[in-house]
């Protein structure tokens, strides 16, 4: 009987390199420069008639690929004529990073970002400045940029190109434009996105509706990828492991992602089929799950078998500060720093996340900080901001198998060179596929990568409150 089950599992996980989304539809094939009859929204928001969103934790039916709530992503799918160019005409946001993402097939893995064009490389225009390059005036009145998308290689380059390949399913080329952080309500705004121009391989000129029309895919939103719930309840049950906690342990074990079937062959981790993971590990860095490549991940599995209360303790990386009234852009180890509390991989799903202005707010003469993961029922009454600790809501909901379970997700966003202690610096080489603990990601960041421990909201509550130290900080 074990043997078959492991033999089962096995089975099926040899899919997970091409798991399938949980509610594919179809994007229908529309022939180039000719308009679709029926345009499919999904529900999702669609902010022009080229860009669709904003996506995320704030949208019921955007939030899912486990998002960022400091962040927000407008996508775009389309399919270029031969010859042709595509030019984005924008204005350089108020905010602490923008970035242009365009996603593929990579080994196999649908969603992986490919290519980017992230703030500080984009060239401005004539007479215009680049508000994002350290030092520079945040607020300058002329901050107008282009991009330019090639439909194939026209054997030249220059400033601002984007690779936008044809390689996901239906040939069918697909875009994220992100925002992190914006000082003002009109950079939130449709009116801040980046404008479509078409140029032809004849020459002509194509601007607004007629770019839409010409080049829309009918499906107007995201496939975002999720595991079956089938295949969650046989991962959760691999034999050797607990399918009351798997993948979860005490203390909190944390792994960066490269791709996504060694992300989702986690629950292999200390049990019989541990070794599977040593293939997963080799296909490398290929992303996926719509992801930012000026991002790193490091994902932290939580299980609430292992206590109510999740204690968070590390060191919070410098990063510059802006908002309203930051009139000069400054610099840190990193840009963005932030941790999300997601659902399992079945919904993918973000519930909260703090980002570094937030933790700024506890931190201790050294950086250190101290954040409560609970669910508001559970939270102690020494988890708040006055006591020098933050808290992150863990959410009520309950996975597929009736488990507290959640995916916490650390995020290091565009690290600088010389800062020895990002996510960006944890190599294929630094990653124990096989054990409980992952000890050498734990030395590559040290005190960086936040410590997590289990207990009840009564233990942290008798800690007491300590302004200026923080419960648990000494």
């Amino acid at each position: 009987m074990r043997r078959t089950l492991i033999a089962a599992v096995v089975t099926a996980t040899l899919a997970l390199a091409t798991v399938t989304p949980a509610a594919t539809v179809a994007a229908p094939t529309v022939p180039v420069g000719q308009t679709a009859q029926a345009t499919d929204t999904g529900g999702v928001p669609q902010a022009t008639c080229f860009w669709f969103g904003p996506m995320g934790i704030r949208d019921q039916v955007t939030n899912k690929a486990y998002p960022d709530a400091g962040a927000l992503y407008w996508g775009a799918r389309f399919r270029l004529p031969a010859g042709s160019v595509l030019h984005l005409d924008g204005r350089f946001p108020h905010s602490r990073f923008m970035s242009v993402n365009s996603y593929g097939r990579v080994d196999g893995v649908e969603h992986a970002a490919v290519a980017s064009l992230e703030d500080t490389q984009i060239t401005p225009a004539r007479g215009s400045q680049n508000p994002f390059l350290t030092g520079a005036n945040r607020y300058p009145r002329h901050r107008n940029y282009r991009i330019t998308v090639p439909a194939e290689d026209l054997g030249k380059r220059g400033p601002n190109f984007l690779d936008v390949p044809s390689t996901n399913s239906g040939a069918v080329q697909e875009l994220i434009y992100r925002v992190y952080l914006p000082d003002r309500r009109s950079d939130r705004s449709v009116r801040s996105l980046p404008k479509p121009q078409l140029t032809l391989a004849d020459g002509t000129v194509l601007r607004g509706p007629q770019v839409c029309a010409a080049i829309n895919d009918a499906q107007r939103y995201f496939t975002f990828q999720t595991m079956p719930a089938s295949l969650y309840k046989l991962l959760v049950n691999t034999p050797g492991g607990d399918p009351t906690t798997n993948s979860s342990f005490s203390p909190l074990r944390w792994e960066k992602f490269f791709n996504t079937p060694l992300a989702l062959s986690i629950y292999r981790v200390a049990t019989d089929l541990a070794d599977l993971r040593l293939k997963d590990l080799a296909v490398g860095v290929a992303g996926g799950y719509y992801d930012n490549r000026s991002v790193n991940y490091s994902v932290g599995p939580v299980n609430s078998a292992h206590g109510d209360v999740l204690v968070l303790r590390g060191k919070l990386p410098t990063t510059p500060r802006t908002g309203p009234g930051v009139r000069t852009m400054g610099k840190g180890q990193m840009r963005y720093w932030s941790i999300c509390q997601n659902t399992s991989p079945v919904e993918t799903s973000a519930i909260a996340c703090l980002a570094d202005k937030q933790v700024r707010r506890v931190i201790d003469k050294d950086r250190r900080y101290t954040i409560v993961v609970s669910r508001r029922a559970d939270r102690p009454a020494n988890a708040r901001m006055s006591c020098d600790v933050a808290w992150l809501n863990w959410g009520d909901q309950l996975d597929t198998l009736g488990r507290r379970s959640g995916t916490l997700i650390l995020r290091n966003l565009e690290s600088e060179p010389g800062f020895r202690r990002s996510l960006q610096k944890v190599g294929l080489d630094d990653i124990d596929v096989l054990s409980r603990r992952n000890r050498p990601e734990t030395r590559v960041m040290g005190a960086y990568q936040p410590r997590g421990e289990y207990m009840s909201t009564g233990s942290f509550e008798r800690r007491g409150c300590a302004r200026g130290t923080g419960p648990g900080l000494g």
